[in-house]
């Protein structure tokens, strides 16, 4: 395949801009005092988060900055153990009265096998606080596993290299799980955590 010097030029120009860019540190300021909302315009078979999970032992405590946690979480999301469970998010800014794609997103294939690694950024922010990862680490969100966390706060701040981010924005987070034929469950996830960027 061939590209025209012109646009190979440009990219390479690209590149270099965005590697000598030093990162911003940005934070991810909660909109909702429950950190999850629905995502929109979803058919039956798409639960939320409480078709996840029973969050009734979980605590949040609001602050403009961070939500301050603690409790249990159970899954109970409908999937067999051993399912594979494939997760993808998207980011999503507020232009003019529409939610407009931005170029973050991430598709991981296998969640349950990065879910407790500790070079992931959910582990740095969420999951190195349950207590009792030795005993749920090979459960993934399989239904009955229950997450005992210790208190934390959950602050969101993000280092991005390039143009500068601010304003409203919603993470949608999906799953879906195979099972070991690789055929899909007849139910999904989605939910988003919606919030303003700011610049620290």
């Amino acid at each position: 395949m061939w590209f025209e010097p012109k646009i190979v030029f440009e990219v390479v120009l690209l590149i270099l801009f965005l590697n000598q860019s030093s990162a911003i540190k940005y934070r991810f300021n909660f909109e909702n005092e429950g950190v999850f909302s629905d995502c929109a315009n979803e058919p039956r078979s798409v639960k939320n988060m409480e078709g996840l999970a029973d969050l009734s032992e979980m605590t949040f405590k609001y602050n403009m900055e961070f939500v301050a946690l603690s409790g249990n979480i159970t899954y109970i999301w409908d999937i067999q153990p051993g399912d594979r469970v494939q997760c993808d998010i998207q980011v999503f800014r507020f232009d003019r009265g529409s939610w407009l794609p931005t170029i973050l997103s991430l598709s991981i294939a296998d969640m349950c096998s990065k879910l407790y690694d500790e070079s992931q950024y959910w582990y740095k922010s969420w999951t190195k606080n349950i207590i009792n990862i030795d005993e749920i680490k090979d459960k993934c969100v399989y239904p009955g596993t229950k997450a005992i966390h210790k208190s934390f706060d959950l602050d969101i701040v993000i280092e991005i290299s390039g143009l500068p981010w601010r304003g409203l924005h919603k993470m949608i987070f999906r799953f879906k799980a195979f099972d070991s034929k690789n055929v899909i469950r007849p139910t999904s996830i989605c939910f988003a955590i919606v919030g303003e960027i700011e610049r620290m």
